[in-house]
């Protein structure tokens, strides 16, 4: 990576620790307006991420600048130190959340260094949910199985860029795209750990079908985990994201914006439930192949991340 790229990655870093709860993107790129394609390409190269127009630095920007910068290595310093400590919580406790006020004591690290540290190990692997904003007073993580795994976060994160490393390097030809992914730490990383525990396996053993019809059965099962409705399909979407008495918000729904995407997502939900999960369920002929197989495993891993990240408003309690 070439030094001025390095050099606004470290200013990111910078002032994403001074504001935990994001940098403005815009302010940010409008003040380096010179840069902007050097941005464009970060973002696209996954070293940056742009989240309701707020900026976070990626960890393969970290790694890049552990090297050279000190507020990467103090970073890393404590990412390893919450992750050893989640570690062993998920030993003694398997299954549970944890709440970040009690990371907090158990390490005696500031409560704010816990969030700064934590809004960049949430895209690692290791996690079974979260808390969609971590500096609320009681925020959780909840370990996922797959922290056993590792011994360390920097095992992690080296598995991370291994994965990254095989997926840009190499060369895939025109009819071999289907071998390419079937190495599934192609992609692994991408899938929300519902969708990896539900469907993961029947990919790796060729159950094309099964795969993706229980990665769309997986995002209903948790909208009913989250909500306590019973139903299914039209009826439970309808129900779990109405915009009149709604059960889920996935955004504020008090302004247009919000409003349009909760409608859309209300109509991307029940089309994959007709088209997607009905078809694979009444036949047994299909025409997957495994990139199609993958890539609908990665869209239903971005449905799970939305309905793990709305929030609860009311939760049925009638059985």
């Amino acid at each position: 990576m070439d030094e001025l790229s390095k050099s606004i990655l470290e200013e990111i870093l910078k002032l994403s620790i001074a504001h935990p709860t994001g940098l403005n993107a815009k302010r940010f790129r409008a003040e380096r307006h010179k840069h902007l394609d050097l941005l464009d390409a970060l973002e696209s190269d996954g070293y940056i991420e742009r989240k309701n127009d707020n900026y976070y630095l990626k960890f393969l920007a970290i790694l890049e600048l552990s090297d050279s910068s000190g507020e990467a290595k103090t970073l890393l310093y404590k990412c390893e130190c919450i992750f050893q400590v989640l570690r062993q919580f998920y030993i003694d406790h398997p299954g549970e959340s944890i709440h970040l006020n009690s990371l907090s004591e158990i390490l005696k690290m500031p409560r704010l260094d816990i969030n700064i540290s934590l809004a960049s190990m949430i895209e690692a692997p290791i996690f079974g949910g979260w808390s969609t904003k971590l500096c609320d007073e009681d925020a959780i993580v909840m370990p996922e199985e797959r922290i056993l795994r590792y011994q360390s976060f920097r095992e992690v994160l080296e598995q991370l860029r291994s994965w990254r490393s095989k997926s840009s390097t190499k060369t895939v030809q025109a009819g071999s795209i289907d071998q390419a992914v079937e190495r599934v730490g192609d992609f692994q990383f991408l899938l929300h750990p519902e969708i990896a525990r539900n469907a993961l396996q029947q990919y790796n053993n060729g159950h094309l079908r099964e795969a993706v019809l229980n990665s769309i059965i997986a995002i209903f099962d948790l909208i009913r985990k989250k909500t306590g409705l019973q139903d299914d399909g039209d009826r439970l979407i309808g129900k779990a994201l109405s915009l009149e008495n709604p059960y889920l918000i996935l955004s504020e729904i008090n302004s247009e914006s919000g409003q349009n995407d909760q409608k859309g997502f209300i109509q991307i939900f029940k089309g994959s439930y007709q088209g997607i999960r009905n078809p694979k369920a009444h036949s047994l002929t299909h025409d997957l192949t495994p990139l199609k197989a993958a890539q609908y495993l990665v869209f239903a891993s971005l449905l799970a991340r939305r309905v793990d990240e709305a929030n609860v408003i009311k939760k049925n309690t009638e059985n």
